[in-house]
């Protein structure tokens, strides 16, 4: 059976610390060391994960949209490097923040629902060199709206499934190479270039296709995601074209005919005329009326949803990995040290978290228990017995061998 459960620990790190230092079986000794012990690995977390922000943000520099300064040129080789190298620290980070993929078919399946605000918005995937997709936290959001089954005299409660936090990097193809795939499939060249222009309208003068785009919203439809795209095309749904059409249609008929009447009248045809000219100017501007009332409804959402952009998103991220892999290796030692006489080994030390978390907090999640003893064993707090059975050594002497990593950070070499 697949694990459907989420890694993301839905519980501050502050709260999770005084929940563990208030716990009622230490003595004041043993509790004040927890304590020291969870404020030195919290420190140390700290400074591991700002030398990842400022590496991470070195290798956007030449790719983000945003960037004010001068940026060192380098040669086309150079550029795939470093945006390997950028592809690869933005997969680690949002795997230690606990993200988790959405792959295409999922993507698919989502940007080909029905949209929750009445959206109807096309988005040319293809249009992407690359596009990463990850969430974080799923969950059901409670809307009360009106609807044609209660005549529209009362509201009715409907649950919507949300992404609490979603993570976009989008990086267009070169134009070129778009448009001759799309000629590979049977388009004329000033077709083909004719589409991609028509989808990337939207994007900004000083666009350029190096750019890479990242962004990250917050409690959002999973079926609107397809208003997240810069390259999205707002079109009418076939409800208000049928509407349109019946409304404009009669005008539009009724007035042929008054027209094809005064045919024998000169001044009663230039009546019809007018009359035959203002019903189409009316049908043009109810077209335009709702797209205007999309746009809006588009906008207003992306306001409302959005946490961050390219390197606001990198900074944001970063606090978000820091809190999770220090909630990891305190939860991982705690119950090691206070439940030495269990011998726990991996698969039960990862029960016995899990069902913590689910007692107290309610919830329910698959804890990233190797990620846990991982850190444990990089900062040598961790001893592995025969047969699987995980110790750890005791608070004062992990305080004394952490705060010693801590001090190793500044050396001379370092001090600038």
């Amino acid at each position: 059976m697949i694990d459907t459960r989420e890694r993301f620990i839905p519980i501050g790190r502050q709260d999770i610390v005084e929940d563990l230092v208030a716990a009622s079986h230490w003595n004041d000794e043993e509790r004040q060391n927890f304590e020291d012990f969870c404020e030195i690995v919290i420190s140390l977390y700290h400074h591991k994960f700002h030398k990842y922000l400022e590496s991470l943000k070195h290798s956007y520099m030449p790719f983000n949209p945003d960037n004010d300064i001068i940026v060192r040129k380098h040669n086309n080789e150079n550029q795939k490097e470093t945006l390997q190298q950028l592809t690869n620290e933005m997969f680690n980070l949002l795997n230690n923040g606990n993200y988790e993929v959405l792959d295409k078919p999922a993507l698919e399946v989502a940007m080909n629902a029905d949209s929750y605000y009445g959206l109807n918005v096309y988005v040319d995937l293809d249009d992407f060199e690359q596009l990463i997709v990850y969430y974080r936290g799923s969950s059901m959001m409670e809307e009360y709206t009106r609807s044609w089954t209660s005549l529209f005299l009362k509201k009715n409660k409907i649950e919507i499934p949300i992404y609490k936090r979603l993570f976009l990097s989008l990086k267009f193809k070169p134009e070129d190479d778009r448009v001759q795939e799309l000629v590979a499939e049977g388009e004329t060249e000033k077709k083909a270039r004719k589409l991609v222009k028509k989808s990337r309208k939207n994007l900004p003068e000083e666009f350029s296709e190096k750019h890479i785009f990242l962004k990250l919203f917050k409690n959002l439809p999973r079926s609107d995601l397809a208003m997240l795209f810069p390259n999205q095309q707002v079109r009418l749904k076939l409800f208000d074209k049928i509407k349109l059409g019946i409304t404009g249609g009669g005008g539009t008929i009724l007035g042929l005919v008054k027209l094809g009447a005064a045919l024998i009248n000169p001044a009663a045809f230039i009546g019809a005329l007018a009359g035959l000219i203002g019903v189409v100017s009316r049908q043009i501007m109810g077209m335009f009326n709702q797209r205007n009332k999309y746009m809006m409804t588009l906008s207003r959402n992306l306001y409302f949803h959005t946490l961050d952009n390219n390197c606001g998103v990198i900074n944001s991220l970063i606090d978000m990995a820091e809190e999770e892999e220090a909630k990891e290796a305190i939860l991982a030692y705690y119950f090691l040290y206070t439940q030495a006489d269990r011998n726990h080994t991996q698969e039960s030390l990862d029960e016995e978290i899990e069902k913590y978390l689910k007692d107290k907090y309610e919830a329910d999640i698959d804890f990233e228990v190797s990620d846990g003893i991982r850190k444990l064993r990089e900062e040598d707090i961790l001893i592995e017995q025969e047969v699987g059975v995980l110790k750890v050594v005791d608070l004062k002497q992990a305080a004394i061998i952490i705060d010693e990593k801590w001090d190793n950070f500044f050396t001379p070499a370092e001090k600038i």
